[in-house]
C-alpha cells in the first residue's frame, strides 16, 4: 500500500494515463506517425517522450531515495510539500485537466485499461503500463515517514517524493497538450 502522502498524487498520475489511453483508442498506426504542422512532433514521439520520462523517474527513484539519507536529515512540512507542488505547477502552467478525467476510478497501475485495438497502439500502451507497475512496486516501499523526509534529486530540481510523483504528470500532460491534444 502506498504512503497515503504519495497515493493522493499517484492516483492523479494513473487518472491522467488512463485519460490518455482512453483518448488514444480510436487512433491507428498511421494517426500514431502523422506529424502535426505546429510542432513537426507526431503522437508516437510524444508519447514515447511520456514514457521515456517515467522510465527515468523508475530508474532514479530508488537511487535518489537511498543519495537523500545521507544528505537531508530533516522532515518536511505539509507547508514545504504545498510549496514544491505550486513551484511544479508554475513551471508547466498546464491549463486544467478535462471534466472528465475527474471520473476516472482507479488504484493502481495494474488496473490501466488499454481500450485500442490498433496493435502499434496497444504495444505502446502497455510499455507505458508496465513502466508505471514497476515504479509503483518502488513507490509502495517507501514509508509515510520517508515519504515526508526523502527527496528526490533530478535534472529539474530537488522534489518530495509528492512533488516528484506531480512532476512527471504535469510534464505528461504539458506533453500531451502541446503535441497531442489537437491531433486526436
Amino acid at each position: 500500500m502506498l504512503a497515503e502522502i504519495l497515493n493522493i498524487f499517484w492516483k492523479e498520475k494513473l487518472r491522467f494515463v488512463q485519460f490518455c489511453f482512453d483518448s488514444l483508442k480510436s487512433c491507428d498506426s498511421a494517426t500514431l506517425n502523422q506529424k502535426s504542422e505546429s510542432s513537426k512532433k507526431s503522437i508516437r514521439w510524444a508519447i514515447q517522450q511520456m514514457i521515456a520520462s517515467d522510465s527515468n523517474f523508475n530508474f532514479y527513484l530508488p537511487i535518489s531515495v537511498r543519495f537523500s539519507s545521507f544528505f537531508f536529515l530533516g522532515s518536511f512540512r505539509d507547508q514545504e510539500i504545498e510549496r514544491d507542488l505550486d513551484e511544479i505547477r508554475d513551471k508547466y502552467t498546464p491549463p486544467a485537466f478535462p471534466p472528465q478525467f475527474w471520473e476516472i476510478s482507479i488504484q493502481e497501475a495494474e488496473e490501466l485499461r488499454i481500450l485500442s485495438d490498433d496493435e502499434e497502439v496497444r504495444k505502446l500502451c502497455e510499455s507505458w503500463k508496465e513502466v508505471l507497475a514497476r515504479l509503483e512496486a518502488k513507490l509502495v516501499k517507501i514509508s509515510e515517514k520517508e515519504a515526508y523526509r526523502k527527496r528526490y534529486t533530478s535534472l529539474t530540481g530537488i522534489h518530495t517524493i509528492s512533488g516528484a510523483i506531480n512532476n512527471s504528470t504535469e510534464y505528461c500532460h504539458y506533453l500531451w497538450n502541446l503535441y497531442i491534444k489537437d491531433q486526436i
